[in-house]
């Protein structure tokens, strides 16, 4: 069992002092980050991705996975917030709650695995085939609307279930949340993989104490090895500050470093490319390609495939649909005028409306032209800026194509999308005939 009263080091006082300000400075972080990836996998999947235009939305990912791939998992271990909140539930139920528990080493094994199949289910299900099923079953949303208590019981209360499941798993396993059940932690363990640091440790010196592996944050089994290539590793050090015999060591490249060293180069690495990309896109055009459209890509392209194919093998059926088609063309045209008539029930003008983002007061101005919603501004909000960037960029955009508030949000600013779309639904409100 760890040992929970030795004297705390210089190391991990650092590291509390930089996870705590991780946690008030990029709170959201860890959510952007992976909205980021799902943002690249559904470009690249509807073949409209370009690197050079999305460059500005993609400030966590650029900033956190190059770190990641060359010296590991610095951001699971420093960073990252909801880590930082695993940490601190897992630390008052020892030290109030006196609560002692070690789960099973093969069991402990065998779980890590269910963040892989989680990943695979959110990139499959969620991502590629988008289902909306589950909207508001998200923990990491559901711990980002804490401070909207009220709101977040009744918008996410999946979400808020498996929030409390996990706060009851990290009263009892350290990182219960980051070893068995985070997806960004999965993709972060299969590209840290070939970092270059490592955590050395010679078996031929240890003893049998194995405080090591009892402190090792993500209960990796350390005493098996010499050297820890482990993507589970989050670069927290408490191996190092355990270890009695000074045999527990950072090295990078083969050559022996302080881990207060190792983490400079790591936070200052963050700190540059974080500053550096969003210098650099400032200048840039931003292209982004929002959920419901990197969909309708991916079914159009499908569907794209699946026509070609029949259209080869069906040539004399086509020609007959074509007959058909053209036959059937003034009740299309017809169809269509009484739909567009339909959707032209709202008066011209200017109207506004207020909504509730992750803060109160999010006041849009809705342009009425003949009869359809054709601008929409965003007139006064108290959002923070970087987390509503994007939805005010995108969610407007899409109301407006689809002349309807029934869209996808933004992944990450999930609370600032539905603030957008309830603001133009009071808007509307106001300009119905």
């Amino acid at each position: 069992m760890a040992n929970l009263n030795r004297k705390i080091s210089k190391i991990q006082i650092t590291r509390i002092v930089v996870q705590l300000l991780g946690l008030i400075l990029l709170p959201g972080a860890f959510i952007l980050a992976f909205s980021e990836i799902r943002d690249i996998y559904l470009a690249i999947l509807s073949g409209k991705f370009s690197f050079y235009q999305v460059i500005p939305k993609l400030v966590e990912v650029i900033t956190i996975i190059p770190i990641t791939i060359i010296l590991g998992r610095f951001f699971c271990g420093w960073l990252c917030a909801f880590g930082t909140f695993n940490d601190f539930i897992y630390i008052i139920s020892n030290k109030v709650f006196k609560i002692k528990f070690k789960v099973n080493e093969k069991l402990d094994s065998i779980l890590k695995f269910l963040k892989y199949i989680l990943l695979l289910f959110i990139v499959y299900f969620i991502w590629t085939k988008g289902s909306t099923l589950f909207e508001t079953s998200s923990p990491w949303d559901a711990f980002a609307q804490i401070p909207n208590f009220s709101d977040a019981i009744s918008q996410y209360t999946i979400g808020l279930i498996f929030l409390v499941f996990i706060i009851i798993g990290a009263m009892f396993i350290e990182r219960f949340f980051c070893r068995y059940l985070c997806p960004l932690g999965a993709v972060f363990a299969v590209t840290s993989k070939i970092r270059i640091f490592d955590i050395l440790k010679k078996r031929d010196k240890c003893g049998n104490c194995r405080l090591c592996t009892n402190n090792c944050s993500m209960g990796i089994q350390m005493y098996k090895h010499n050297k820890i290539k482990s993507g589970e590793c989050i670069n927290c050090f408490k191996c190092i500050d355990a270890c009695p015999r000074k045999n527990t060591k950072a090295e990078i490249c083969g050559e022996h470093v302080s881990p207060m060293l190792a983490t400079c180069v790591a936070i200052g690495g963050f700190t540059a490319l974080y500053s550096g990309t969003n210098f650099v896109s400032k200048d840039m055009p931003t292209a982004s390609i929002s959920q419901n459209t990197q969909r309708q890509n991916v079914n159009d392209l499908q569907t794209n495939n699946n026509e070609s194919t029949y259209n080869s093998n069906n040539n004399s059926i086509d020609n007959s649909n074509n007959v058909n088609n053209s036959s059937n063309n003034s009740v299309t045209t017809k169809n269509s005028s009484s739909t567009n008539n339909q959707q032209q029930k709202y008066k011209d003008g200017v109207y506004t409306g207020i909504g509730r983002g992750y803060r109160p007061n999010l006041e849009v101005e809705v342009t009425i032209k003949d009869g359809k919603i054709e601008d929409i501004q965003i007139a006064s909000n108290n959002e923070t800026p970087r987390f509503a960037e994007q939805p005010f960029s995108i969610v407007p955009n899409e109301i407006i194509q689809a002349q309807s508030t029934k869209v996808d949000g933004v992944s990450g600013a999930t609370r600032s999308s539905n603030g957008i779309k309830q603001a133009v639904e009071d808007a509307l409100s106001k300009a119905k005939m």
